[in-house]
């Protein structure tokens, strides 16, 4: 039909500072992930955004997806960290992934590393459905635009720009069925139309997505077995056929189930030669027949220990998998582009860089997009072309590198060099390969991990990011909470000791500790307090401690500003230490209570964080243990030396983590009370 007026009145150019000018006007073509994303971005940033997706009714379509803890962050940034924790049917159903297992097809571990929180890191990593995030985005998108701004059944057609401004053209269906073009106007306009976007099309007309002779098969399927602590990824097989396995709901987890998501990218070489080079029909939902490619996982055993049920395998996973629930999706690149910005128009994910799934980049990859638009817009002062190229600036070359890197399969090249190396060797010959190249294998990951950008960390960890104390050292499976001297001396006001400055003294580390120790409690996590004491005949003066501080001296069981404070005492069967010196093991029986008990992990809070706190960390390290610390729930006299001792003892003894980092964790441990109830 004709070509209508605009259905959008451009805002005016932002003020360079002040002014009362209307908001800036966005479009963004696509509805995906990355579209929503950048629309709530944008949002948040001062502009009036309008989404238009092609679809008529946005479905939850695919299967699963690994968000890894730099998209987190992007996420959590925009206000939607209550929103990820209640994801899917039914609310909580985003497992946060705690380690990642790289294995054989002999059922070999060649890498185990922890991942998310479990590795220290700010944010968490999820496993869960994408349609469950689509979902969650495209309420709150609703909710903060309004439903007038999300534009569906709008199949975009072309652009024309201008000195001042963007128009973009969409096909719309028509009441009779037939269709009509309609015109919106914008100050800049964003394609986030995906691998086949047709915004990037008409900027780089000579450029086409081509098929990489790759492919991967998805599936969902229900186990009654939980697959390892029911919060790990397994990446499995050979460099030709490579397969993720991981559970993506959290409640399902909770009932000792798994709703499992696997997938199994395949390349050409180890299809039948009918199917090579053929990429099949474009779509999320394209069925096929597990005959095309159940052949290959014939024989490859899981490792010992990955599922409670050790009958289970992966021909069998997939043989259960209902027919309907198995997808297939051929898989596109393109060339990396250095340029993705023409006057007021940009790309954003796939549109921008398409690239090969390995190493679950997709989703971040457009997550940190969302993040580099919105803080060069946010910066530009007025000039958003300028604030488009400097976006481009800052994301081109890195996504670029993670494209070509992942060409190269990524970090699961790792299964490749060890197929290489010992794949037809026996199992002994291949543990004790791993066992020779281990440091290699871990630098490898690591190395990729950096590339891509995709980890968060705590300001602690981000104070020695690119230094030689970089390192993560992340939660074990079996975690003690050990309460130092949280006593009286240095809560009660008008003591000598009284350390109550609201940012960093004990006080609020006390107050902060109630509810980590109520959790640990109902965890069944042991938890261990100490106390100084000295003894009242005065020979404890001999003591270099008491030396250097002699007016620890007062410190007598009589002494009340000894005794534990009452927010956090202890209750019948939590033990209570006597200690005389700075760190809580020196003297004390704490080594082998924890050593009696398979502790491998030390949750640490308490005072003071120079002091104690510090040479328990140290001597805990020293002992063997992986000492955590909660930042919110230590305590010092001065935020300075608080602050530089937390910096330090991060960067060379222990994981220094916000308290809900914590809280995360101990919510992903077993109920062990219940268990220990089942077996009795």
């Amino acid at each position: 039909s004709r070509e209508r007026p605009s259905r959008i009145a451009r805002g005016a150019m932002p003020m360079a500072s002040g002014g009362g000018g209307s908001r800036p006007v966005a479009l963004v073509a696509g509805g995906g992930i990355g579209g929503l994303a950048a629309a709530l971005a944008l949002d948040k940033a001062g502009f009036e955004v309008h989404v238009f997706e092609q679809t008529a009714k946005p479905t939850e379509v695919g299967a699963g997806i690994n968000l890894l803890p730099g998209g987190v962050k992007v996420l959590h940034d925009l206000g939607l960290e209550e929103a990820l924790k209640s994801i899917g049917p039914g609310g909580g159903a985003g497992v946060q992934t705690s380690e990642l297992v790289y294995c054989a097809p002999k059922g070999t571990v060649i890498l185990r590393e922890p991942r998310g929180r479990a590795a220290g890191l700010e944010t968490p990593q999820y496993s869960i459905h994408r349609g469950w995030l689509h979902s969650m985005l495209l309420r709150e998108v609703e909710r903060r635009l309004g439903t007038s701004r999300l534009h569906c059944a709008h199949r975009f057609v072309r652009l024309e720009q201008s000195a001042g401004g963007v128009a973009a053209f969409f096909t719309v269906p028509t009441s009779c069925g037939a269709s009509e073009e309609r015109r919106y106007e914008g100050d800049i306009m964003i394609g986030a139309d995906g691998l086949k976007s047709r915004v990037r099309s008409q900027l780089f007309p000579d450029q086409r997505a081509q098929f990489t002779g790759w492919r991967i098969y998805r599936g969902v399927l229900e186990i009654d077995s939980q697959f390892y602590d029911g919060r790990s990824m397994l990446l499995y097989g050979t460099g030709g056929a490579v397969s993720v396995l991981y559970p993506i709901c959290e409640r399902r987890r909770q009932d000792g189930k798994t709703l499992l998501n696997w997938g199994l990218n395949c390349s050409d070489a180890v299809l039948a030669e009918s199917l090579r080079g053929e990429p099949g029909v474009e779509s999320w939902t394209r069925r096929v027949s597990k005959d095309e490619f159940e052949h290959i996982v014939d024989g490859w055993v899981f490792p010992e220990g990955c599922f409670q049920d050790p009958s289970l395998d992966f021909s069998r996973i997939i043989k259960e998998t209902p027919a309907e629930s198995i997808s297939c999706y051929a898989l596109f690149d393109r060339d990396p582009q250095p340029t993705w910005t023409v006057g007021r128009v940009t790309l954003l994910g796939d549109a921008a860089h398409p690239l090969l799934p390995f190493g679950s980049q997709g989703a971040g990859q457009a997550l940190l997009d969302v993040a580099a638009l919105s803080a060069a817009m946010s910066q530009c002062g007025g000039d958003l072309p300028a604030g488009l190229r400097a976006y481009e600036q800052s994301r081109a070359t890195p996504a670029a590198q993670v494209v070509l890197t992942n060409r190269n399969m990524g970090p699961t090249r790792l299964l490749k060099m060890f197929e290489d190396a010992v794949g037809e060797k026996d199992v002994a010959e291949q543990a004790r390969w791993v066992a020779e190249n281990q440091q290699n294998i871990v630098d490898f990951s690591k190395n990729y991990q950096n590339l891509c950008g995709l980890l968060s960390r705590s300001p602690t960890a981000a104070a020695g990011k690119g230094t030689p104390f970089d390192g993560a050292i992340g939660f074990g499976r079996s975690p003690a909470l050990l309460v130092v001297d949280f006593c009286l001396a240095y809560t009660r006001a008008g003591s000598p000791w009284y350390c109550g400055d609201p940012r960093c003294g004990v006080v609020s580390a006390v107050a902060q500790t109630v509810e980590l120790l109520a959790r640990c409690r109902a965890k069944g996590v042991p938890v261990v307090f100490t106390r100084v004491v000295y003894g009242e005949d005065g020979l404890d003066s001999e003591l270099i401690f008491l030396k250097k501080v002699p007016k620890l001296i007062s410190w007598t069981e009589d002494n009340p500003l000894t005794h534990i404070c009452p927010e956090v005492l202890p209750v019948h069967g939590e033990e209570v230490m006597i200690k005389k010196h700075p760190g809580a093991f020196f003297g004390t029986p704490l080594l082998s209570y924890f050593n009696a008990r398979r502790i491998d992990t030390v949750l640490l809070v308490g005072c003071s964080t120079s002091g104690c706190i510090r040479a328990t960390a140290l001597e805990g390290m020293q002992h063997g243990f992986r000492v955590v610390i909660p930042r919110e729930c230590v305590g010092d006299r001065t935020q300075a030396v608080h602050d530089a001792n937390l910096l330090d003892c991060h960067a060379k003894i222990c994981d220094v983590l916000p308290k809900s980092a914590v809280m995360d964790y101990l919510d992903g441990l077993p109920p062990a009370a219940k268990k220990a109830k089942k077996k009795a």
